[in-house]
């Protein structure tokens, strides 16, 4: 089986060091009291940073050749990619597709990946066009946080692809059920049965 893995929001913690980047970049922290749960996809403008904040926030990722490394992972992380070693070894396809941008994020997400229990080389397409990798991987599985990309792989894949939507709070209000996504609380449901 060939399988497709999403990295930040699945298996990385990217929301909160970016959350820490945009207080240190701005000089503002617009954000409620930590920990809470992020309401949406564009949190920053909804918690009061403009566009232009924004931006220079991710300037400064993009510019960062260790930003990508420096991101903590998930509890059950360290779980799901060792599983991912052992179907890799028996002989399925393992493909981590993210749309990280910057200075080496292919490198620094191979780097991330090994680090937190990966254990062969893993292979990462950098996309935001996950529909579109999907079909040309041909995908019998795929796991994201972001209801767009899941629509994109079910639509792309005309249902060729079981899609999997890590239940996180930025996605709870923009899908309830669609049909042809099944919404799991771990990426390690998406896996236990292969």
């Amino acid at each position: 089986m060939r399988i497709g893995f999403d990295i930040d929001g699945v298996l990385a913690d990217f929301n909160s060091s970016f959350i820490e980047d945009a207080v240190r970049v701005t000089g503002r922290d617009l954000f409620p009291p930590r920990p809470f749960d992020i309401p949406c996809w564009d949190y920053p403008q909804h918690s009061g940073y403009t566009e232009q904040e924004t931006d220079l926030i991710w300037s400064r990722i993009v510019e960062n050749p260790h930003w990508w490394l420096s991101l903590d992972p998930y509890e059950g992380t360290r779980d799901v990619l060792e599983r991912l070693t052992l179907l890799d070894f028996k002989g399925h396809d393992i493909y981590f597709i993210t749309s990280r941008p910057g200075k080496e994020a292919k490198h620094q997400t191979e780097m991330w990946l090994r680090h937190h229990g990966f254990q062969t080389r893993p292979t990462v397409l950098i996309s935001s066009a996950k529909g579109l990798c999907a079909e040309a991987l041909n995908l019998g599985r795929y796991v994201d946080d972001r209801d767009l990309n899941v629509v994109d792989v079910r639509n792309q894949r005309a249902w060729k692809t079981d899609v999997y939507l890590v239940d996180r709070p930025w996605n709870r209000t923009a899908m309830t059920n669609i049909s042809g996504i099944t919404r799991v609380t771990s990426p390690l449901e998406v896996i236990a049965t292969v």
